[in-house]
């Protein structure tokens, strides 16, 4: 028997006791898994837990982003810590969205690879490849200036001779 692919279509919790469900389509037929969260304490690393849980699962969780269970996991973890659902489902989306305005240069390497993960599934989804219906091969563009060009003292013609070669 050939294994058929899995699609996920949804990725939700359940808190008492601690686990997973998963909705995925499995040929023509919709399916709901729930996965049992074993070992998952108040401080154990939720990257660990999610591969460890990919790993176990991987006929499920072999396309879907990693990130997508770390978030079911965090969740699981802040109602661990006694916060209320609202507030961990707040700071969960804190912690998985990426802003525009935030400095990402002030992030420690874990979470600066979870917000690359997320701009790259982002950018997955938002990619327009060969095969899809808008895709048009070789755009060219012509980028009108909004204003007048901004000069900068490095971009002056009076420079001083010491540099010249």
């Amino acid at each position: 028997m050939a294994s058929e692919e899995k699609v996920i279509r949804r990725i939700g919790v359940k808190l008492n006791p601690p686990a997973i469900v998963v909705v995925y389509e499995t040929g023509n037929s919709l399916r709901k898994r729930t996965i049992p969260v074993r070992e998952f304490f108040k401080t154990s690393n939720i990257k660990r837990a999610a591969e460890n849980i990919r790993d176990r699962h991987s006929s499920i969780f072999e396309k879907a982003p990693l990130v997508q269970v770390e978030k079911m996991l965090c969740i699981i973890q802040e109602t661990m810590h006694g916060h209320s659902l609202e507030g961990c489902l707040q700071k969960v989306e804190r912690e998985f969205t990426v802003c525009p305005e935030e400095d990402l240069n002030k992030l420690d390497d874990e979470l600066l690879q979870r917000k690359k993960e997320l701009m790259n599934i982002t950018f997955e989804e938002n990619c327009v490849k060969p095969g899809d219906p808008n895709f048009k091969y070789d755009i060219e563009d012509d980028f009108d200036m909004a204003g007048p060009i901004e000069t900068s003292g490095w971009d002056s013609e009076n420079q001083d001779d010491d540099f010249e070669f």
